[in-house]
């Protein structure tokens, strides 16, 4: 730790910081054909730069809720946070969301909520309920998709799509049904054989932690890429 990280940030006024973080663009996703929710990284970017010069020990705080792209914790943490929906309110926390809100009349903060509020899509004849998760130090979000089914069946799929620069494209599609968990990894590369047998392994471990059964395929991404991520004609026509 450096020594300047002990001294505290001198804080601007909250009347300049709501001038300019209401100057700045909003990213004009729409005008790029984007999806609704693409927009979520860049937004949360500008929500925590403002939280930062408000109160640097809650942007800490904050930048620390968000899911990281190589950390299975940040994984789970955004599958909660997409599962609970709680938006940027429910990540910076009620006492920081009130303070920026303070700042612009909540306009920032809403318009995160928007970006990230969850959507419809109908996909391969089927319904998906989308939500855009914002990943730390990353331009893509996490892509969650839970499928719509009529509500007479206890099957429950879920697709996790992402785009990890060391990876490539990446995409997990897991089914519960029951008392069963099978789940389908894509991945535009190949794994070594050692970080293969360790996820058949860890895999078969929690299935047995959970006492349920369950099966875990991976394989090449190919043409199985589900097209989630695609522009609405609605976002289009906007």
């Amino acid at each position: 730790m450096a020594g300047r990280d002990l001294v505290p940030r001198h804080v601007p006024p909250p009347s300049l910081l709501a001038a300019h973080f209401a100057s700045s663009p909003a990213p004009a996703a729409h005008a790029h054909g984007l999806a609704d929710g693409d927009e979520a990284p860049a937004l949360v970017r500008r929500l925590l730069d403002l939280l930062e010069s408000l109160s640097p020990a809650d942007a800490v705080l904050a930048r620390g809720c968000l899911p990281r792209c190589d950390s299975t914790f940040g994984a789970a943490l955004a599958l909660f946070l997409a599962a609970t929906a709680g938006g940027c309110r429910g990540w910076v926390g009620a006492a920081a969301a009130a303070r920026l809100a303070d700042l612009d009349g909540g306009l920032l903060i809403d318009e995160c909520d928007r970006a990230l509020a969850s959507r419809f899509q109908p996909v391969d004849g089927r319904l998906w309920r989308l939500s855009r998760v914002p990943l730390l130090d990353s331009d893509d979000g996490l892509l969650c998709a839970v499928g719509i089914d009529d509500g007479l069946s206890d099957r429950v799929t879920l697709v996790l799509q992402a785009r990890p620069r060391r990876l490539g494209p990446v995409q997990l599609m897991a089914t519960l049904a029951g008392r069963r968990l099978d789940v389908t990894l894509r991945l535009a590369m190949g794994l070594p054989s050692a970080a293969l047998a360790d996820l058949h392994e860890t895999f078969s471990t929690a299935l047995a932690d959970c006492r349920i059964d369950g099966a875990l395929t991976v394989g090449p991404l190919a043409d199985a890429w589900l097209g989630l991520d695609q522009p609405l004609s609605s976002d289009l026509a906007l």
